[in-house]
């Protein structure tokens, strides 16, 4: 890949966009604002001599940018204008505030939109060439520069951020041992902190605290290793939604359908369509290597994504609990409607053959408007043969091949499991089962909105089950894209079949009746706890899951500021040598 060219001098750059590079804009001098718009309150007080006052506020950052540009023609100059209006004008679903960069300080962004777009005024007359000033203002008056990572070694730690303004650090601290309580305090005030945890020591008068919830499986997905690829359904001691073809590949931090070799195509590798009947689901099977015990008392969550890319696709993924004998003891799975575009979520849980619905439906269903969509599809004709000219010889034998336009109605239904991202959580004590089931962000991985929140199942005896390890199946069925071609002896359309994976399975076994309210641990060994002082929330990273672990923050943590150019001592209730910590930040500028 090319390295891109610096932002030149006399440019600006806006989302992406370079004034003088890409629209050829010459960009003027730019009188840089000193600083924000300021508004003074003061109290007038009847019988004072002068107000009481009630400090500034301080609001946005304004700039004026004069540019100018040549145009030979006319075209040339309407061609101008219409692609500064598109360059800079951005639609209200697209956001409110966007980057730009100047070239006179091409290390700091800043973020906001343009406000005027004026008319465009002649330099000369009889020519195109032509000037106008933009305004662009920035609600968010603060330059940032990119992220800063520091490596953190002692437990009392003095630090001079770089920049002018203030700053909103991130730490990342991950123990190589559980512990049962983290902080972070400023030097410079007392208020200044964040405490996750339990203020117990473990060895307090003798009494030990003793993790009833240890930590069997932690596995981010990001590798084949654990896994053990299935071909053979025979191997499989339980019934499956189809049947068991194509591959599977890790990703950074997830396992999926393997994409095509090329890398570049939108297929993905769930078999071959041809091989398989109208109707039958088909796709790869892999299960987890087994847990060092199987547990009857446990808790194990998993995330599993399913976005689909084509209207007509279906696809949908699957995860299956086994249990010591390798029979199915739950099931969690989305997959695509038969008809339309609507996603079902669905739940079981039991023993195969009593197994208990705890959910099935479509989580946010929109109702569209039915259309038709056509596919063009490929028929075989009759055989015929053709003798040769004077009727000497052998005849010739051709095929004729027509093209057939189907019309297929399209439902236009969607849910929010049409581009589902969710974290499931099955914990078992004793016979009684809660279920809780989270909307993801795509984005950042954290848990959202619960679909399900501690639904409870109470097992009969019978449908009492133990817990060893999961199996994950990934599946398409044929759509009339998938139909052969007799011309070409391949389908008659290739599309995107859909992306599902699985990611961030972990499993905890819970002994007696687990943790409850008694001091434990906040984060296990090779876990990471970030406390983000920008969004003010403390979070989990665990086996590539990120968890709320605002419950466990004590109420007068204040989420503290950093000052560029300030120094600042940094303090940690933990030992350096028994964690690794890392502080990022983004630089700031008045």
């Amino acid at each position: 890949m090319a390295e891109e060219l610096p932002l030149a001098k006399y440019s600006f750059e806006f989302d992406g966009i370079r004034a003088y590079e890409d629209l050829g804009l010459v960009v003027g001098h730019i009188n840089w604002p000193t600083g924000t718009t300021i508004s003074h309150s003061s109290q007038s007080v009847p019988g004072r001599y002068g107000d009481i006052p009630q400090g500034n506020a301080y609001g946005a950052k304004t700039w004026q940018i004069p540019i100018s540009f040549q145009a030979v023609t006319d075209e040339e100059y309407m061609e101008t204008l219409i692609n500064i209006t598109r360059a800079f004008t951005r639609r209200t679903e697209q956001g409110v505030s966007f980057p730009i960069r100047f070239g006179t300080m091409p290390d700091v962004t800043y973020y906001g939109t343009f406000t005027a777009l004026p008319e465009a005024t002649q330099i000369s007359t009889g020519t195109n060439d032509s000037q106008l000033t933009l305004t662009f203002v920035a609600d968010d008056p603060k330059g940032y520069k990119d992220p800063v990572t520091v490596k953190i070694t002692d437990s009392m730690f003095e630090y001079t951020p770089e920049g002018t303004g203030e700053i909103y650090p991130v730490f990342r601290i991950t123990p190589k041992k559980d512990m049962e309580e983290i902080g972070v305090a400023y030097g410079s005030d007392p208020t200044k902190y964040v405490d996750v945890g339990y203020d117990r020591v473990a060895d307090e008068e003798g009494n030990t605290v003793v993790d009833k919830e240890p930590v069997l499986v932690n596995d981010p997905c990001n590798g084949l290793t654990t896994w053990t690829n299935i071909a053979d359904i025979s191997k499989i001691n339980f019934g499956i939604n189809g049947v068991i073809d194509g591959s599977v590949m890790s990703n950074e931090s997830s396992i999926s359908v393997k994409r095509s070799p090329n890398n570049t195509s939108v297929m993905y590798d769930y078999g071959d369509p041809l091989k398989h009947t109208d109707g039958k689901r088909y796709g790869p099977f892999i299960v987890h290597q087994g847990l060092p015990r199987a547990v009857k008392n446990f808790e194990t969550d998993f995330r599993i994504n399913h976005i689909k890319n084509y209207s007509r696709a279906i696809s949908g993924n699957e995860v299956y609990g086994i249990d010591s004998n390798g029979k199915c003891i739950f099931r969690v799975s989305m997959q695509d409607a038969m008809q339309g575009r609507a996603t079902r979520g669905e739940i079981q849980i039991g023993p195969e053959g009593k197994a208990i619905q705890v959910y099935k439906g479509y989580k946010d269903w929109h109702n569209g408007k039915n259309y038709t969509s056509y596919v063009t599809i490929v028929k075989q004709g009759k055989a015929y043969t053709k003798n040769t000219k004077g009727g000497k010889g052998k005849g010739k034998t051709s095929v004729n091949y027509y093209q057939s336009n189907v019309g297929i109605g399209n439902f236009n239904n969607t849910s929010f499991f049409n581009q589902g991202f969710v974290q499931c959580r099955i914990r078992k004590v004793g016979l009684k089962v809660w279920i809780s089931l989270w909307k993801c962000n795509n984005n950042n991985g954290k848990t959202d909105k619960y679909i399900i929140k501690n639904r409870v199942i109470n097992l009969r005896k019978d449908q009492d089950f133990d817990f060893a390890t999961i199996a994950w199946h990934a599946n398409k069925t044929n759509i009339t894209e998938d139909k052969l071609n007799p011309q070409t002896g391949k389908v008659n359309k290739q599309y995107n079949y859909g992306w599902n994976s699985i990611t961030a399975y972990s499993v905890k076994e819970i002994l007696d009746d687990g943790n409850g309210n008694e001091p434990h641990p906040v984060v296990h060994a090779g876990e990471t706890v970030v406390i983000d002082c920008e969004r003010n929330e403390t979070t989990l990273i665990h086996g590539g899951a990120v968890n709320s672990l605002e419950k466990r923050v004590s109420l007068g943590s204040t989420y503290p500021s950093l000052w560029g150019g300030q120094s600042e001592v940094i303090g940690f209730n933990v030992n350096p040598e028994e964690v690794d910590i890392e502080m990022t930040y983004r630089p700031t500028y008045l």
